[in-house]
This record gives C-alpha cells, sequence and structure tokens, in this order.
C-alpha cells in the first residue's frame, strides 16, 4: 500500500509476496516500487509461504503439548461464515510446563538467510542503498489463538513469547541493526477483539496488550519497529501503531499498512489526536471507526 500524501509517497509491503523465492521478491519489489520503498521483506516465502500454518505441527510437535482428542476442532472461517479448514486443537500435557528452548519456530535463522541475500543484492545496486531490511514476525498470540484450546492459552503463551523475542535477539546480534525494520504482524489480536475467537482465562484485551508490550520492548533502538494496523468489521477496532508509525504524524491523516495477502481488512485512517493506549516505549494501541469491511483468509 502508499502513504496518501503528495510529496513523500511511502509504499509498505506487509509481507507475504505470491512469488517463488526471497531473490525473487527482492528484484521484483525493488524495480517495482522505486524511491517510495524504505522497508523490503523477503516475502516469506517457503514454508512461511502460508503465513503461520506450519507452526501447527511445530506446536504439536512440541513434547509439552498433545492432541486435544476429545475436544471439537477450531472452524476456520471467512467473512461469509463459509468453513475454509478445521483445526486440531492442541493443549499443554497434565503436569508438563512449556520451555522456550523447545520451540523450533526458524524464524532467526530465516531472516538471517534473507538478509544475506538482501546485503549482496544491495550491494550490487539492485536494491537502493537506503533500503532497510524488514522482518516480517507473527506475535505469540497468532499461532496459541490458532490451535490451542482456549484454557491453555496462558499455559504456553509466556514461553513461545519469550522464544519469539528471543529470536528477535538472535537477528540483532547477527544484524546491524540500522540496516533492518522488525514488523510484528498483528492479526489474531484484531479477531479476538471482535470476537472471532472463544474467550480464555485471560481477557482478549489484556492479553493483547500485555503480549504487545513485550514484543514491542524487545525490537532493538536502532531498528525501526513497525507493526501491522489492520480494522476488523465492527465499529470500533484496534491497530497498533509503533514509532515508525508516529514519525508521520506530521500529516494530518496517515493511511494504516494492509496485507491483501493475508486479510482484507478495509483501510483505516488515523485523525491527529486519536486516542491511544501506549503499550510500551515502541509502541501504541490506537482506536479507529472502520469502514465496511470483511475477513478472509
Amino acid at each position: 500500500m502508499a502513504v496518501d500524501h503528495p510529496q513523500h509517497p511511502i509504499v509498505h509491503f506487509v509481507g507475504s509476496i505470491p512469488l517463488p523465492d526471497a531473490e525473487t521478491v527482492f528484484r521484483t519489489l525493488a524495480a517495482a516500487a522505486g524511491p517510495p520503498l524504505l522497508r523490503l521483506p523477503d516475502g516469506e516465502t517457503g514454508i512461511r509461504k502460508t503465513w503461520i500454518r506450519f507452526l501447527q505441527a511445530m506446536l504439536a510437535e512440541n513434547p509439552a503439548i498433545e492432541l486435544a482428542a476429545d475436544v471439537p476442532p477450531f472452524k476456520f472461517t471467512q467473512w461469509d461464515g463459509k468453513l475454509l479448514r478445521e483445526i486440531p486443537r492442541l493443549r499443554v500435557k497434565p503436569g508438563a510446563r512449556s520451555d522456550p528452548k523447545t520451540f523450533e519456530t526458524g524464524y532467526a535463522d530465516m531472516a538471517i538467510a534473507s538478509w544475506n541475500l538482501f546485503e549482496q543484492l544491495q550491494k550490487a545496486g539492485v536494491i537502493p542503498a537506503a533500503v532497510k531490511f524488514q522482518i516480517s514476525l507473527p506475535t505469540p498470540i497468532a499461532p496459541t489463538y490458532n490451535n490451542m484450546v482456549p484454557s491453555h492459552r496462558p499455559l504456553i503463551l509466556p514461553a513461545l513469547t519469550e522464544h519469539l523475542t528471543g529470536e528477535v535477539d538472535k537477528i540483532a546480534a547477527a544484524i546491524p541493526n540500522d540496516r533492518i525494520a522488525v514488523q510484528w504482524d498483528v492479526c489474531q489480536e484484531v479477531l479476538a477483539w471482535e470476537g472471532y475467537y472463544e474467550e480464555g482465562p485471560v481477557g482478549f484485551r489484556t492479553e493483547t496488550i500485555d503480549v504487545l508490550t513485550r514484543i514491542g520492548n524487545a525490537v532493538p533502538e536502532l531498528s525501526n519497529s513497525v507493526t501491522t494496523c489492520v480494522t476488523a468489521v465492527r465499529q470500533t477496532s484496534i491497530a497498533s501503531s509503533p514509532r515508525t508509525w508516529r514519525s508521520w504524524s506530521k500529516w494530518p491523516m496517515r493511511r494504516a499498512p494492509v496485507s491483501t495477502a493475508r486479510s482484507n481488512f478495509s483501510t483505516c485512517r488515523f485523525r491527529r489526536g486519536a486516542p491511544t493506549t501506549p503499550t510500551s516505549h515502541r509502541s501504541t494501541i490506537c482506536a479507529c471507526i472502520p469502514r465496511p469491511s470483511f475477513i478472509s483468509a
């Protein structure tokens, strides 16, 4: 999407790009977007082409987690009620405790591999020198809400949060921090906020703000933290907007990034002075009123 103001348009790619590999993504987007491109993702190709679906198997294979065969699967439906797929429910084994060290998402390794290619292409002049490498990551809530029995969410979220912030630490140690932009993809949080998921022991809003605070604070200061901003169907919704987003606040209206690859939420616009709730020194929650929209997988 492009930010609408006449002097300095900005093109933002949320992450998922339907191309075969990272090199094709880098070359294609760099050539197509031109000067308005500030950050460039690797397209989330390979096992990430369906975003977080591969994490279902990762969770199921964890030694502390088991299939909840006695619980009906989660019915993943789109905006019009059409069933897209059924997701088997998982839960923590009796007496087990989830350990951050046992999760193997591979996000750090994939980011570092893509960075090496990004750097080569940037040195060759394919990618403009000022463009930063964008690393798109799911929040811990995304795989938890899609796969876990609601009552077991609090048993896994702290460990999964620690694992994913640990992946950010690995990335920060391997890549110059001023050359990257870290994006936390806020998707399931919006669905939960709008009543899509069953309620768990902890309220959606409390859980969302707590997790976004923790992962927002995990992003290195020298990088640009960019969190996806989307709206949902009802009259009020949430959107997370970080330091980079606030850097555009001099414009009377600013348009939020939206991923048509993952959802078809309509764009929301934040008026200057709109009510916000700080969640960390890196991000805020902003209430907005969306235009008519719909959700799809």
